[in-house]
């Protein structure tokens, strides 16, 4: 690619250009939003003990790469497992993926998301970028954002969000055609506004509620009232259209 190409690209494709056509000014979501959204989450999704024996696991194999791979699959091949029907990632892409950036995972581990600024940018987009393709089919037939930002929220629970395609969506940080790496740096900062605002309320929140939001790390909890919110509903029409679309193929056929 000749270089005035790529730099159109990049002027169009990069942060900047991501940000002019995909703006976001919806008002913050408070405390009491977040708590109907995750009991709600805690009735509907069964598939949560997955998360939390995932992240037992990686408290426990912290160190060992290895073992992480083990612990990171438990919750990505779950979760994820229509994109993985059609074939597992190589783990040890995975295990050098984690072997090599450990120090930068450490560091990342150590921080909340509060924290997040433009500065990161550079180690976010290497990060998600490394992890991007070794979570993929290991038959190179396919990469998967949601994947990668599950992994990374695994590794560094209070600092990496969550997202999938609907999430992403509703925040205007869609990652199908443009670079997914890109989106999800603005999603980060799109769920660090969230977390500011409702570490605020949360000061002044009853001490029971606050307790109990905090079970588990907020970004967790952020992702439980996206999924309700966001992920739910859209799993819902698409499971009618397909019961309908089923139905009217059976009565054609009466």
């Amino acid at each position: 690619m000749d270089s005035e190409k790529e730099r159109r690209l990049l002027e169009k494709y990069g942060l900047a250009g991501f940000l002019r056509r995909h703006t976001y000014d919806k008002p913050p979501v408070g405390l009491t939003e977040l708590e109907r959204g995750c009991r709600e989450f805690e009735v509907a999704e069964p598939r949560d003990s997955m998360y939390r024996v995932s992240r037992f696991l990686l408290q426990q194999w912290w160190g060992d790469s290895k073992k992480l791979v083990d612990a990171l699959s438990v919750l990505l091949l779950t979760w994820n497992s229509a994109f993985y029907r059609y074939g597992a990632f190589d783990e040890s892409l995975v295990e050098t993926c984690l072997n090599e950036n450990s120090s930068k995972i450490e560091a990342f581990g150590k921080r909340e998301i509060d924290s997040f600024v433009d500065a990161d940018y550079s180690e976010v987009e290497r990060l998600f970028l490394t992890f991007h393709r070794a979570l993929g089919h290991a038959d190179a037939k396919g990469e998967s954002p949601v994947a990668t930002g599950k992994a990374l929220h695994l590794l560094a629970p209070s600092f990496f969000p969550i997202w999938d395609g609907y999430i992403a969506e509703a925040y205007n940080c869609p990652f199908t055609n443009e670079f997914p790496q890109v989106a999800y740096f603005v999603f980060c900062g799109r769920m660090r506004e969230f977390a500011i605002g409702l570490k605020e309320e949360l000061t002044e929140t009853d001490v029971t509620m606050r307790a109990w939001l905090l079970q588990k790390p907020l970004l967790k909890r952020i992702d439980e009232y996206n999924y309700v919110t966001f992920t739910l509903p859209e799993l819902a029409r698409q499971r009618e259209k397909r019961q309908k679309k089923a139905a009217a193929v059976k009565a054609a056929k009466q």
